[in-house]
Parts: C-alpha cells; sequence; structure tokens
C-alpha cells in the first residue's frame, strides 16, 4: 500500500510541466495540490498501466490565479479499479483549467472520472474531454460538474465524455451536470457511448487492412481529442505509443 501527498506551488509567471510513470503499488492513493499564481502555467500528464491488479484512487486539488492556466491529462490501462478525481476552482479572471482524460479497459476493469470546476472569476474558460474504450465486462463511469457562480461573467464551459463499447457485456455510466448562476456564458456538455465506426472499418478493411489493426487504428482515433490536449508533443507520442502497445498486447 502506498499513500502520496504533493504540494506544489508556482509562483508569479513560473511554468512546470510534470510528467508522472511508473508503477506504485497494488494499492495507492495519490493527493496533489496544485497553487497556480498570476500569469503561471501548470501542465501535468500522467501514465498509469503497469500494474494489472491495481486498486488506486488519485484526487487534485487545483487553485488558478488571474491569467493562469492549468493542464492535466491522465492514461489509464490495465487496473482492477482506478478512480481519478479532480477539484480545479478559477479564482483569477483570464484564468484557463483544461482536464482530459483516456482509459483502455478490458475485463474486471472499473473505471472512474469524477470531475468539479468551479468558475469564480471573469472571462475564464474551462475544458472537461474524457475518452474510454472498454471490452470483456469492463465499466467506466464518468462525473463531470461546471459551477458557474454569479460573478463569473464571460464564462466559456466545454465538457464531453464518450465511449467506445467493444462489445455487448461493458457499460459506461455518465453523469454530466452544469450549474450555472450568471448569465452570460456559453456553457455545454455532451456524452455518448457507441460501438466501432463500421463504414471506417469497411473503408479500411477494403483497403487490405486485417480486422484488428482497423480497429485499433479506429480506436486510436477515437481517442485523440483526449490526448490533443497534451501539448508536448514528445509526450503525446509517448502516450499514443503506450495505447498501441496495449492494444498489440490484448489483440495478440
Amino acid at each position: 500500500d502506498a499513500m502520496l501527498h504533493h504540494c506544489i506551488r508556482l509562483e508569479e509567471g513560473a511554468e512546470l510541466t510534470l510528467f508522472e510513470t511508473g508503477p506504485a503499488a497494488a494499492r495507492f492513493n495519490k493527493v496533489m495540490e496544485v497553487e497556480v499564481a498570476d500569469r503561471a502555467g501548470f501542465h501535468h500528464v500522467r501514465a498509469q498501466g503497469r500494474d494489472h491488479e491495481r486498486r488506486a484512487a488519485t484526487h487534485i486539488f487545483a487553485r488558478l490565479g488571474e491569467e493562469s492556466t492549468f493542464k492535466t491529462f491522465t492514461l489509464t490501462v490495465n487496473g482492477v479499479m482506478t478512480r481519478n478525481e479532480c477539484v480545479v476552482e478559477l479564482t483569477g479572471d483570464n484564468a484557463v483549467a483544461h482536464v482530459a482524460g483516456a482509459c483502455m479497459g478490458d475485463g474486471d476493469f472499473h473505471h472512474d472520472d469524477t470531475v468539479f470546476i468551479t468558475h469564480d472569476a471573469v472571462n475564464c474558460e474551462s475544458r472537461q474531454v474524457f475518452k474510454k474504450v472498454l471490452r470483456n465486462g469492463a465499466t467506466g463511469v464518468f462525473q463531470g460538474k461546471i459551477l458557474v457562480k454569479p460573478d463569473a461573467q464571460q464564462t466559456d464551459g466545454y465538457q464531453i465524455s464518450q465511449s467506445l463499447l467493444l462489445d455487448d457485456d461493458s457499460q459506461f455510466l455518465a453523469k454530466p451536470e452544469l450549474e450555472i448562476y450568471a448569465d452570460d456564458v456559453a456553457c455545454s456538455h455532451g456524452s455518448t457511448s457507441g460501438a466501432i465506426d463500421e463504414d471506417g472499418l469497411f473503408y479500411l478493411r477494403a483497403r487490405g487492412l486485417p480486422r484488428g489493426i482497423a480497429e485499433d487504428l479506429l480506436t486510436i482515433a477515437f481517442i485523440a481529442e483526449a490526448v490533443q490536449e497534451v501539448e508536448d508533443e514528445a509526450l503525446q507520442e509517448l502516450i499514443v505509443a503506450r495505447v498501441e502497445a496495449w492494444l498489440l498486447r490484448r489483440r495478440g
């Protein structure tokens, strides 16, 4: 078992990119507190996937100052139970918060993303982008909320959660929420579940690709919107490579 608690404070104008990877423990609880001062930028990428019997709970609590940026992306593969929780407060005007994730679930796998973003300042932007690929009875959960307080005018809030179900045994449970008390806002949310695009699959197979490889390419295309939230191109490529390796192992 492992319990980890990180406290990160970015001073005014500072920039930090943090990459988390590697096994932690069979059971672990991680907490990260992030204070992003005015005009500072925090970029966080996390890859969880080496522990097949992992039971994990992760938590991020972030507070953003004026004109600051907070971006976090988590890739989760393998494991038995994972809950990634993110609570963000935009307290300074013109701040930006992006929370994204992708998961690949197979069999005895339960994955939960829970996000709560509070807009408490003027002209702030938030994005939540989550993609889950599930098969062989895997379960995915998304709970996302955007709270816009009365003085948080000119808020731009976007939320999307989507699942790709590769069989009839898997399930995706979604609970998107908007709670808005300001009148000058642009907020949207959506959630969908679906199977592999048969037209796309036919197109690729008609050009000579085996079914397994064609399905893998469509799966990578499905999670692309979430992976593109990673600004560092080298880390983007690393995330895609890990997804490809997972798909290859499962297909093999």
